[in-house]
């Protein structure tokens, strides 16, 4: 309940409404951390690797829109601050400052987010292949000491000395350490923005606690919607956080199954190669045969991993 309501036409009111606009601009300060922050994160796509990197162009249009709307919100702390001190000075009307009422129910940017998010974090997005995959699920198969030590050994030799190989495991792994960064970036962000809609919604309440009136209510109404807007953006940083690092364990998940498959048949092309004897025919083409599916296993993980990212992707713009 409100205790002593001030008029706004008295002198007091005035004090209050120019202290309510110092602490906008305080709160407007902190916007520049968050800048500081969205600038740290690259447009360049090539961090998912060249086989997904195309698929997430969305994220760099993402990004654009993220710091268009936090501009906006700074834009609209500042237009309140300097109308607050234009009230307090009776230079303008509170009325005017507030405008006029918005009708009409709009879907709450955070119920959006948060569909995007359950939906991310199901993982109904991933293909089949890769749903319940694991790179220890491609060494499950008891081996010799000496096939460990093969297969282990035989990975750097085969990407060492064949660069097609090395270039196609490039093209698929990207970098980790960058998406694992951009990952963390959108987190600080959503905490940041977090932040910044609580201490608004505090500020408003504490700053205007005595001031009623239909000028005033009206007022706090418009402000209201720069905290929702403060809470939207953070949870769609939330969501991009989210996106980006499940993306990133997805493509290093298929890079090392893909490295996997590939090191267990180094091991077994030594294997077979150093055997004294002559090999029969049929085991001959049993040989070439698990040369030819594991070169089909490469290709449908890959796949999978493909589909799977341009599922996610639709997400980004949601």
């Amino acid at each position: 309940m409100r205790g002593h309501v001030v008029d706004l036409g008295h002198p007091v009111a005035s004090d209050l409404f120019r202290a309510h606009a110092a602490h906008l601009d305080v709160l407007r300060a902190r916007f520049g951390a968050v800048r500081a922050a969205s600038a740290r994160i690259e447009r360049d796509q090539a961090a998912f690797g060249a086989v997904c990197g195309w698929i997430f162009t969305g994220l760099g249009d993402r990004h654009g829109k993220q710091d268009e709307l936090i501009a906006y919100v700074e834009e609209n702390l500042l237009l309140a601050a300097d109308g607050m001190r234009r009230v307090a000075d009776g230079a303008q009307e509170l009325a005017e400052l507030a405008g006029e009422p918005s009708d009409g129910a709009t879907r709450s940017p955070s119920e959006v987010v948060a569909r995007v998010l359950e939906t991310v974090r199901s993982r109904e997005w991933v293909e089949d292949l890769l749903a319940d995959a694991a790179p220890v699920a491609e060494f499950a198969a008891p081996v010799t000491d000496l096939h460990t030590v093969l297969r282990a050994q035989g990975l750097e030799v085969a990407i060492a000395g064949i660069v097609p190989l090395r270039q196609m495991l490039d093209d698929l792994t990207g970098m980790p350490e960058v998406i694992a960064s951009h990952s963390a970036i959108w987190t600080a962000m959503s905490t940041d923005l977090h932040g910044l809609a609580a201490d608004l919604r505090v500020c408003l309440d504490r700053d205007l606690s005595d001031v009623d009136g239909p000028d005033a209510r009206a007022y706090l109404a418009m402000m209201a919607h720069n905290v929702e807007a403060l809470t939207g953006l953070a949870d769609v940083a939330t969501a991009m956080a989210v996106i980006t690092k499940t993306a990133g364990d997805l493509i290093l998940l298929t890079r090392d199954i893909v490295r996997g498959l590939i090191a267990d048949l180094f091991a077994r092309t030594i294997v077979w190669a150093s055997a004294p004897e002559v090999v029969p025919l049929p085991v001959t083409v049993s040989r070439l045969a698990t040369a030819v599916a594991t070169a089909w296993r490469i290709h449908a993980y890959v796949t999978a991993l493909v589909t799977s990212m341009t599922r996610l992707s639709q997400y980004v713009d949601d």
